[in-house]
C-alpha cells in the first residue's frame, strides 16, 4: 500500500496485517499469531492491543487516528506486545489488589520491558515516543498523573515537578541493575499506590484507559488462579479488566438518542439473596438496543461481574448418582460422538477415487485449450470436533418457583442439568463454560462465572454451582452480550451459546414487554455476526412466541415438563454439535 493510499481516512488492521506480522518477525523473531480483537464492544472498536495465551488481539481501527499515524499506532502496539513476549516473566499472581494498584504495576512493567528492549534496540525510541503526549502541569487527576509517571518512565530528558512522579522515577531508576527482574514493577507499582491512596487522588476504574495509546490493556500480565477468595475464577477478573480497558469511554458524557424507554412505576425489585457479593472487578457497559427510535443507546447498561456463593460441592456429585441411569444413556452417546465422523475431502492432488465435479471441470478445460488441473481426486478423512459452547443460566427470582408437581425448585432443575451437562462436556473434551446472571435495573446486571473456558471443573466449580441462588430479574439481551465477548476468544471453528430461561425477559425499570426481548434478538443478530450459533431452551410451555422472536424459528427448543430438563439439555447438545 502507498502512503497516499495509507493517508486517506482510516487505516484498518486488516490493511495492514502482513506487514505488521512481518515486522514481529523482524524486529523478535516471534511468529505470534495476530487476530483482529472481536467487534462486540460498544461502537464495535476495541480501546488497546491485549495479547495472551498466544495469541495477540489488535483492534480493526484506533478511534480517532486514521492515515500514517494509525500505521506508525500499529507498528508501536505490535512493538510493545513484542517486548512484553520477549522480557516479561510469568503472570503476576493478583490476590488481594485493587484496579488502582494493577493499574499502576503494569504501568511500571510496561516501562521496565520497553527500556530493557531499547537497549538492544535502541531505535525503538523514535517509534514509541510519539505517542507520549504527557505534559507537567494540569490537574493532579489519577489518569494525568499516570500519564506523566509513564512518560518519565520511558524518556530520562522528561522533566516534571510533580513529586509523585518524581518519586516514581527515582524509584525506577534505583533499581535499574535489577530490570531484568519482573518483581520491581509490583514493588514500586505497590509504593506508588499507597502514596496516590493518601493523596486522595480519585482513580475511576469505570473510565480508566492504559496511556499512551500503543500500550496494551495488561490483561496478559494478571493471573488470578490458585485458591482466590470466594471461589473467584482466573479468567473473571483477567477478561473484565480487559472488557474494561477496550470498551468504556473516558467519561464524556454520551448525547442522548431519544427518548427514555417506558419506564414501570418504581416497584420493588425481587428480594436479592440476603448475602453480600463482592464486585469483583471494574464494571463494564455495553449498549442497548431501543426498537421505539431504531438505533442502539451507547454504554446504555452496566454489567458486574460477582463472586458466586458456594455450597457443597458433594451435592453436585449427589446428582450425578440420582440420575446415574441418564448419566450412563448419556456416556454411551458420548462413545460415539467421540468418534470423528468420516467425510470426502475434495479436489485433492490424489485420493481413493476420482471428483467427478472435478473431472468434468478438467475435461471443459481441454475442450477450451487450457491447461486442465490436477486436483481430481477425493479422499475420505475424518472431521474431528472443533467447538467450545457457554451455557448461560437465568437466575432471577422465577426460578425459585416450584416445578408443578414436584418440591423441587426451577433452579434446581437448571443446576441438575448443568451438572449432567457438564458431565457430557468433560467426557467429550470440548471446551465449555458454565456462566449465570440475572439484574436490578441497567446499572446492575449481575453475572457469575461458575465454570470458565481453560478452568477444570473441579470442587471449586462445583461448589460456585450449588451456590447459586434465585433472585432479581432478566436482562437477557446484556448478558448475551458479555457472555459472547468470552465465547468469541476461542480459537476452535464453532462456538455455541446455549442459553436456559424461565421467562419473558423483564427488568424492574422497564413496562413495555416487548422492549428486552427486541434488545435480546438484536443481541443474538449481533453474536451470530462473530460467528457465535445462539440457541435458547425455554421452560415456559407458553413462550414459543418470544424465543422464536429472539432465537428465530430454529434455535429454540420449549421444554414442557421442566423435570426432564436434566436429560434434554446434554441430550440436545449432542444432537447440535454432532
Amino acid at each position: 500500500m502507498t502512503g497516499s493510499q495509507e493517508d486517506a481516512g482510516d487505516l484498518s488492521f486488516s490493511a495492514v496485517e502482513r506487514r505488521l506480522k512481518a515486522y514481529l518477525v523482524a524486529l523478535w523473531g516471534l511468529r505470534v499469531p495476530v487476530r483482529p480483537a472481536a467487534p462486540d464492544a460498544v461502537d464495535g472498536v476495541p480501546r488497546r492491543v491485549s495479547f495472551g495465551d498466544g495469541l495477540v488481539w489488535m483492534p480493526e481501527t484506533f478511534r480517532g487516528v486514521a492515515g500514517q499515524r494509525a500505521a506508525d499506532l500499529f507498528r508501536a502496539s505490535l512493538a510493545h506486545v513484542g517486548a512484553h513476549l520477549r522480557h516479561s516473566g510469568p503472570r503476576f499472581p493478583a490476590g488481594s489488589l485493587k484496579p488502582l494498584q494493577i493499574a499502576l504495576v503494569s504501568l511500571v512493567e510496561d516501562a521496565r520491558v520497553e527500556r530493557l528492549a531499547m537497549r538492544g534496540h535502541p531505535g525503538l525510541f523514535r517509534v514509541w515516543a510519539p505517542f507520549h503526549l504527557a505534559r507537567p502541569g494540569g490537574a493532579a487527576t489519577a489518569p494525568a498523573l499516570m500519564a506523566r509517571l509513564a512518560r518519565a518512565l520511558f524518556d530520562p530528558a522528561y522533566e516534571d515537578d510533580d513529586a509523585w512522579v518524581d518519586k516514581g522515577r527515582r524509584l525506577f531508576a534505583e533499581r535499574s541493575a535489577r530490570w531484568e527482574d519482573p518483581s520491581i514493577s509490583r514493588e514500586i507499582g505497590n509504593l506508588l499506590g499507597n502514596d496516590l491512596g493518601q493523596m486522595r487522588v480519585q482513580f475511576n476504574a469505570r473510565t480508566h484507559v492504559v496511556e499512551p495509546a500503543y500500550r496494551d490493556d495488561n490483561a496478559g500480565l494478571w493471573d488470578f488462579g490458585g485458591d482466590p477468595p470466594q471461589g473467584l475464577e482466573a479468567e473473571t477478573v483477567y477478561e473484565a479488566f480487559r472488557t474494561e480497558h477496550e470498551e468504556v469511554e473516558d467519561g464524556a458524557p454520551q448525547a442522548d438518542p431519544g427518548p427514555t424507554p417506558p419506564e414501570a412505576p418504581p416497584p420493588s425489585a425481587p428480594a436479592a439473596p440476603p448475602q453480600a457479593e463482592e464486585i469483583l472487578a471494574p464494571p463494564v457497559r455495553y449498549p442497548e438496543w431501543d426498537y421505539l427510535i431504531g438505533r442502539e443507546r451507547p454504554d446504555w447498561v452496566r454489567v458486574e461481574e460477582r463472586s458466586a456463593y458456594e455450597g457443597s460441592a458433594a451435592s453436585i456429585d449427589r446428582t450425578l448418582d440420582r440420575h446415574r441411569a441418564v448419566a450412563d444413556r448419556l456416556t454411551a452417546l458420548v462413545r460415539s460422538a467421540r468418534v470423528s465422523r468420516p467425510a470426502w475431502l475434495r479436489r485433492q492432488p490424489e485420493g481413493d477415487r476420482l471428483d467427478l465435479d472435478a473431472c468434468i471441470e478438467a475435461a471443459l478445460d481441454r475442450r477450451r485449450g487450457e491447461s486442465p488441473g490436477t486436483r481430481v481426486y477425493a479422499t475420505l478423512a475424518r472431521r474431528h470436533r472443533d467447538l467450545s459452547v457457554l451455557l448461560l443460566l437465568d437466575v432471577s427470582a422465577s426460578t425459585s418457583d416450584l416445578v408443578r408437581g414436584t418440591t423441587r425448585t426451577i433452579l434446581t432443575v437448571e443446576r441438575e442439568a448443568t451438572a449432567l451437562f457438564a458431565h457430557v462436556l468433560e467426557e467429550l473434551g470440548d471446551p465449555f463454560a458454565v456462566h449465570a446472571f440475572r439484574s436490578n435495573g441497567r446499572e446492575e446486571v449481575r453475572y457469575y462465572r461458575i465454570k470458565d473456558f481453560r478452568r477444570p471443573y473441579g470442587p471449586a466449580a462445583k461448589a460456585r454451582l450449588a451456590g447459586l441462588e434465585a433472585g432479581l430479574s432478566t436482562r437477557l439481551g446484556t448478558a448475551l452480550r458479555h457472555a459472547g465477548r468470552s465465547l468469541a476468544r476461542q480459537p476452535t471453528h464453532r462456538r455455541l451459546l446455549l442459553v436456559v430461561t424461565d421467562g419473558e425477559p423483564s427488568d424492574v425499570d422497564v413496562a413495555d414487554r416487548r422492549y428486552l426481548a427486541e434488545d435480546a434478538r438484536r443481541a443474538v443478530l449481533g453474536l451470530s455476526h462473530l460467528g457465535i450459533d445462539c440457541f435458547g431452551i425455554g421452560l415456559d410451555p407458553q413462550g414459543r412466541t418470544y424465543l422464536a422472536r429472539m432465537f428465530g424459528q430454529r434455535n429454540f427448543m420449549v421444554i414442557d415438563r421442566v423435570e426432564r430438563l436434566p436429560e434434554k439439555l446434554p441430550a440436545l447438545y449432542l444432537r447440535l454439535t454432532h
